[in-house]
């Protein structure tokens, strides 16, 4: 084995030169050592000898399933193209690209990535995790690979001073990101001493939210990392008004129990350490001339190597949420490329097809809500939906959300996530992209509604039936189109979800009228299986749909 000498000189020469190219005019900053892991490097011998799961899945697959947070600058980030960037990703890529194993990179709630890990629906969480003894009595965690300090931003022209005490925050409103290091900071060290009423620390789903909110005067500050304040400084009129109250060592989470998949990413990221490679990450993505950051050495992987803090043992919890994208059933966009076209100001439903892949059961106490998006219209007048029955482990479920094309011309996209009865999000972010930018080279899909034509409730079933039994689903309609719907020109068909009809289209038994409402009934049979059950159905005028109609149906045994 190489001596630490020659090991780590390497990255000593790559710091003194980078230091060295810097203005004269720049105070100078102590030379770091990126400190690789300091587990004892395996030979190819030991490595084979382990094994783990979650490593024979990958090899298995062929595919590195990574979960992370497409909202927090610049570790993560959307291009103007739609497309993920930042430090974590290029970290994250780099990584598998020396595996030889292609990453698939999803976007998760940040507070249910633990989660994930934990029921296997990801292999890796890489989103700017700060190792604490708790998470690492909980997950494994790869060598550090950067040390952010908490920052606090402010505004430029606000009340606050610099903040030299993290205490003198305990006068101001102060926002946070729920789930983060920085939220349990705010409320252990003010309000939890009684510095700070409860009702002035601001919570929220995402960093930008709050920085919103700053910009708009309706909070003071917030907490952030000093990477993240930094980038948000740069672009907005903000400043980093105190940093440095507490070192936030990142690295990438993975499940427990998986020494093989720790030690190939263990020695994967030595390699990147000492190469170099992870230190022209923090310069592209992060701080270019390299100053201010090497004020700290970076501490080695707390979760194998060097002994935590101990902390009480946490009692495993009664079930996980987990959530899985499956489909887009309406307003499909090919993963961005081509986001289909709506008439400014014209209504839609979007319907997605998720499956529970929890061990909790989710109830209508569980919400569907808007995220963020690309613009602040990307929400398209979107209201948060109650799932309307409950929904077991390993059951798939079609959600739909009414909205309403932004009235200007641009591609709008926007991320919704599933939150459980304690307000916990958790699962897959999942996406509606759509385009009122006049493109007649991009139209609305058949079987896709282009209007805001009706408004629907479901009269029946309005309980459970039997398995393979016999029943009607009624909806009540109301048209509201403009014109009337005639028997002669406008269906009713299916369009996806569980085949329980009879017959899988019909004539419009009835006109409908501008303004009025009709029933539309579907002659079904239920499954033989007890279960939860969808089925999709459109009004259609010829090759324009008028109508989504959706059912949920619960099925209980003979």
């Amino acid at each position: 084995m190489k001596s630490l000498f020659l090991k780590f000189f390497p990255l000593v020469l790559i710091a003194s030169l980078f230091l060295a190219s810097c203005s004269p005019s720049l105070p100078a900053a102590p030379i770091v050592v990126l400190v690789p892991s300091t587990t004892p490097e395996p030979d190819a011998t030991s490595i084979a000898s382990q094994s783990d799961d979650v490593w024979d899945r990958i090899v298995a697959n062929n595919k590195i399933v990574v979960g992370t947070s497409w909202h927090y600058p610049p570790f993560s980030t959307i291009d103007p193209n739609f497309q993920v960037v930042g430090f974590d990703i290029a970290l994250i890529e780099e990584i598998g690209r020396r595996l030889q194993i292609p990453v698939e990179i999803q976007n998760y709630a940040f507070e249910g990535l633990p989660g994930a890990l934990q029921i296997n629906q990801i292999d890796l969480a890489v989103a700017a995790i700060s190792v604490t003894p708790e998470r690492a009595s909980q997950m494994l965690f790869s060598p550090i690979y950067y040390v952010n300090e908490t920052a606090i931003l402010a505004r430029n022209d606000a009340l606050v001073t610099t903040i030299t005490d993290f205490n003198q925050l305990a006068k101001f409103r102060v926002g946070v990101q729920r789930g983060t290091t920085y939220e349990s900071m705010a409320q252990n060290l003010l309000v939890d001493t009684g510095l700070m009423n409860a009702d002035k620390l601001f919570r929220y789903m995402q960093t930008d939210e709050a920085v919103r909110d700053l910009i708009e005067n309706r909070i003071d500050v917030v907490i952030v990392g000093q990477a993240t304040a930094s980038y948000y400084g740069s672009r907005q009129d903000l400043r980093v008004a105190g940093k440095g109250f507490e070192q936030q060592n990142l690295a990438i989470a993975m499940r427990a129990e998986t020494p093989r998949l720790k030690a190939e990413i263990d020695r994967v990221m030595d390699e990147m350490l000492i190469d170099g490679t992870i230190l022209g990450f923090i310069q592209q993505y992060i701080q270019s001339d390299l100053t201010g950051i090497l004020s700290t050495p970076l501490a080695p992987n707390p979760s194998i190597s060097t002994p935590v803090s101990p902390v009480p043992t946490v009692d495993p919890p009664v079930c996980v949420d987990g959530m899985k994208f499956i489909a887009d059933v309406t307003y499909g966009d090919n993963n961005m490329k081509n986001p289909p076209y709506v008439t400014p100001e014209e209504g839609f439903v979007k319907i997605w097809r998720v499956q529970n892949t929890g061990t909790c059961t989710w109830t209508p106490d569980y919400q569907f809500l808007y995220a963020y998006g690309n613009v602040t219209a990307a929400q398209m007048s979107g209201q948060p939906l109650n799932i309307p029955t409950n929904v077991a482990p390993g059951q798939t479920i079609d959600l739909s959300v009414t909205l309403i094309a932004p009235k200007d011309p641009l591609t709008y996209q926007g991320f919704w996530q599933i939150e459980n009865a304690e307000g916990q999000r958790f699962g897959q972010t999942i996406w509606v992209a759509v385009t009122t930018l006049a493109d007649q080279d991009n139209p609305v899909a058949t079987g896709q509604p282009s209007g805001n034509y009706c408004t629907v409730t479901v009269a029946a079933p309005k309980n459970s039936v039997k398995a393979l039994s016999n029943f009607n689903t009624v909806w009540e309609v109301r048209n509201i189109s403009g014109y009337d719907w005639r028997t002669d020109s406008v269906d009713y068909e299916f369009i996806s979800g569980t085949k329980m009809h009879k017959q899988a289209g019909y004539d419009l038994t009835q006109t409908i009228k501008d303004g009025e409402s009709g029933q539309i009934i579907v002659e079904m049979v239920a499954p033989g299986e007890p279960g939860l059950y969808g089925s999709t159905w459109t009004i259609v005028s010829g090759s324009r749909t008028l109508c989504v109609l959706y059912v949920t149906i619960t099925v209980t045994a003979k």
